[in-house]
């Protein structure tokens, strides 16, 4: 049995309200009048029918389905796993929070590398968590994720979840699924794997298929499917840890609107791919101009680029000589990564302006 965080170890929290669709697999019928919700009744002339059309009003008015089943569904489809494996939440930060929540107790020990995706820390934080950090390891010049020994770390600390971007944020550097499973074997058993894979979209299709025991995979559709906005993620996991998730996930946090947005999305797989071959080729020819510029690139596999400077004052100064002109890129907050930029690809990033800042500012 799944470890999970110890006061919900042996006890099971029941859902006071499924939802219509849920309701109407249990009773074989669709429900075609829904006056037990306490929704607002429609009126004409509203004013998000009047600015955005009755199908967007109309489902701003109803309650969504607490479960996400339509997103569910097909997330499962896409990744060839049953929809009982696939959890929907807002967005891949909800979802860090969410399974920190599900193992970590208080005072539990965490782990990650010391530098990557902030919010991890944020949330394992505002749990209780103790978080152990480990340094990135360099590679003939290439900082990246230090396996071996995020899993020597986990192991000695007894740590209840290991944290790992893959592809890393900021970095863009990757490991591909035999690494994985290979650190995934080296754990303990009772180490919840937290995979953050929300560039994973960026990488080879194979590499995004499957359920890895006592593993969450994060995904987002928030970079290759352009809904940034409207906070749509889902994870892949045992379907016990699912099934742990749904019973303390807040269950009305993905609207309808973004529900329906998910669905259209999914069902428009031209839309991703459109999407990741020009931000691939912006990616390429981003960090072709700034390593002819002189400067030192990471690999990435994500849709951004990984400048690295010779110490934290000259990243500082070419971030705030950017900012003077009204465009920001990100500097990482730790204080281990202070010398690197992360620039996203897009057109703006390729302008001489801006190219200019990065090398000279």
């Amino acid at each position: 049995m799944p470890r999970y965080a110890r006061h919900l170890q042996d006890h099971t929290i029941v859902n006071p309200f499924p939802g219509l669709p849920r309701l109407e697999a249990a009773i074989g019928r669709k429900v075609v009048s829904r006056i037990g919700s306490n929704e607002s009744m429609p009126i004409s002339k509203h004013p998000l029918s009047e600015q955005w059309g009755a199908a967007l009003y109309e489902l701003a008015r109803l309650y969504p389905d607490p479960y996400a089943s339509a997103v569910r569904e097909r997330a499962a489809s896409l990744n060839g796993v049953a929809a009982g494996n696939v959890v929907v939440d807002a967005g891949a930060d909800s979802l860090i929070g969410l399974f920190l929540r599900a193992r970590v107790s208080p005072g539990d020990v965490v782990v990650c590398t010391a530098g990557t995706y902030p919010t991890f820390r944020y949330f394992a934080e505002g749990v209780g968590a103790r978080v152990i950090e480990v340094p990135y390891a360099e590679l003939d010049g290439v900082l990246c994720n230090d396996l071996p020994a995020l899993a020597r770390t986990a192991n000695e600390h007894q740590a209840a979840l290991l944290y790992l971007a893959n592809p890393d944020n900021p970095t863009g550097t990757f490991h591909h699924h035999d690494a994985i499973a290979t650190l995934r074997a080296t754990l303990a058993a009772d180490t919840l794997l937290l995979l953050d894979e929300a560039y994973i979209d960026f990488c080879d299709s194979a590499e995004r298929q499957g359920v890895l025991a006592q593993t969450i995979r994060l995904r987002t559709l928030s970079k290759a499917y352009g809904l940034a906005g409207l906070r749509v993620g889902y994870a892949i996991a045992p379907q016990e840890w699912v099934d742990k998730a749904d019973q303390i996930r807040t269950q009305f946090a993905v609207s309808s609107v973004a529900q329906a947005a998910a669905v259209a999305v999914l069902d428009a797989p031209d839309c991703a791919t459109r999407i990741i071959t020009a931000s691939c080729a912006l990616r390429d020819e981003l960090a072709a101009s700034l390593r002819q510029r002189g400067l030192t690139v990471l690999p990435s596999h994500t849709n951004f680029v990984c400048i690295v400077y010779p110490d934290a004052d000259s990243a500082l100064r070419k971030q705030k000589a950017l900012l003077q002109q009204g465009i920001a890129v990100h500097r990482p907050p730790h204080p281990a990564m202070g010398h690197i930029l992360r620039v996203t690809a897009h057109p703006d990033a390729s302008q001489k302006s801006v190219l200019q800042c990065l090398e000279n500012g």
